[in-house]
């Protein structure tokens, strides 16, 4: 079965679910409403949600850029993750807040296209490993400064957010182009 034959029967299911009543039900809310009512909003939404996103992936670039020590040697990595990992937590909350506002103005074609679904997995995916990170650097700050991130591990362990992240804005992007 293709990529392509996946999606479709993705698609296919979802039509199925009360994900369809549960988005005309928001479609017919005062919000939504409102927002559908208001040209600028959604746009304004977007604006939002992509400046979050470019706030997010650049700190996290510079983060893994210092990682794979192609950038910002000068700082430690205990130095690095207090300047950018506040950008990525601040720039996760709008991303969260903006895609509530833009999936309630258009719930259809949000709920019930398979890459919206991807790319929240995707995103819960990213949390976590941004998590993980976060959360191994407050363990290991030694570890960390002695070998300037250079496990093989940590390494490919960023470049794999890094990808993961990309393929996050692909899917972004590719929301608006699926057919529901």
């Amino acid at each position: 079965m293709s990529f392509t034959d996946m999606l479709y029967e993705f698609t296919e299911w979802l039509r199925t679910t009360s994900l369809v009543e549960a988005s005309l039900d928001i479609s017919n809310s005062a919000p939504s409403l409102w927002i559908g009512t208001h040209f600028w909003a959604i746009p304004a939404f977007q604006v939002a949600h992509i400046l979050a996103i470019a706030a997010a992936f650049g700190s996290v670039l510079m983060m893994n850029l210092r990682i794979l020590n192609l950038a910002g040697m000068s700082r430690t990595m205990t130095e690095t993750s207090r300047r950018y990992l506040p950008w990525v937590w601040w720039a996760l909350l709008v991303l969260i807040v903006s895609g509530l506002f833009m999936v309630v103005g258009e719930p259809v074609r949000e709920l019930i296209n398979p890459i919206f679904w991807i790319k929240m997995a995707l995103v819960i995916g990213v949390i976590l490993a941004s998590l993980w990170f976060q959360l191994s650097v407050r363990r290991n700050v030694a570890r960390w400064e002695a070998t300037h991130g250079g496990r093989v591990g940590v390494r490919a362990a960023a470049v794999g957010i890094l990808v993961l992240w990309m393929v996050v804005m692909f899917c972004g992007r590719w929301i608006a182009y699926a057919p529901v």
